[in-house]
This record gives C-alpha cells, structure tokens and sequence, in this order.
C-alpha cells in the first residue's frame, strides 16, 4: 500500500512540474535538456555493470583480478561491480533535495528561480510513478521502493 502512495505522489510531482513549466512560458529545449541530465549522469555506470554481469555471469563481483591488476587472495572479498561513488553521484541526481536546493539558490541570490529546474523535478517524479527510486548500496537493480535482487557481493 505504501509503494502505491509513493508512485502516486511521484506522478503528481511529475504533473505538478510539468504544469507550473508550461504556466510560465519556458522554452521546451532548457526543459528537455534537464529532463533528461540525472539519467544520463546517473546511468552510465549502471548500465555498464549490467552489461558486465550478462557478460561473465558472475553475481555481483569483480573478476578475480582486482581493478589496481593484482590478484585477490582467496580470502579477500570481492570488489562491487559499481563504486560507492556512484550510488551517492546517481541518489544525488535522482533526490528532490538537489534541484530544490539550486532553485532556493537562485532565488536567494539573483531573485528568481531557474524554470528548467522542473524538468528535473518531472523526471524524478516519473521516475518514482514508475516504481524508481533511489539505489540501495551495493544493489544493482533495487530502489528505496523496491528490493529485487541479491547484492552486488556474493554471500561466501
């Protein structure tokens, strides 16, 4: 029940943001652009690691090289397919806090708001409609929303 109240309340984001862009007469391009800037930045990495886990079959870890080029020892636990860093820089891009933030910014220092903001806050809130949210570390597929899979590290 919860997790219909969060896809329903990302819809109305989504709408609330597209509604206020078209009231005040934005170009469409800016809206575009920011729309789609938290995927690009946020997916590249993602997708990278799915393709890897595809490739070897491995769940969830680095071959048994390390990324530096030596070996593992046997003891040692295997590296995640995908940097920490890269769930704080994708959570980042896919929270409300960090558009909202920018928008408080502008407001404050130069007296308004930067429209194209909301194409950030829409892609957010289709996101979350469509059951997206923020990643779990060190989960590849599963959201705040949701938990779908195994972690990135197999269980020894």
């Amino acid at each position: 029940m919860a997790q219909w109240w969060l896809r329903l309340e990302g819809l109305l984001l989504a709408v609330a943001a597209v509604t206020a862009y078209a009231a005040a007469g934005g170009g469409w391009v800016a809206f575009a652009a920011f729309f789609v800037l938290p995927g690009v930045i946020g997916g590249i990495p993602f997708r990278r690691a799915a393709r890897r886990l595809e490739r070897d079959g491995v769940q969830g870890s680095a071959p048994a090289q390390g990324a530096r080029g030596r070996r593992r020892p046997a003891g040692e636990a295997p590296e995640p397919l995908v940097p920490r860093r890269w769930f704080l820089l994708y959570n980042a891009a896919h929270s409300t806090v960090l558009p909202l933030l920018l928008g408080l910014g502008g407001w404050w220092l130069a007296g308004r708001v930067y429209l194209p903001l909301l194409g950030w806050l829409a892609y957010i809130g289709l996101n979350r409609a469509l059951g997206r949210g923020l990643k779990l570390y060190p989960y590849l597929r599963s959201t705040h929303l949701q938990l779908e899979e195994a972690p990135l590290r197999p269980r020894w």
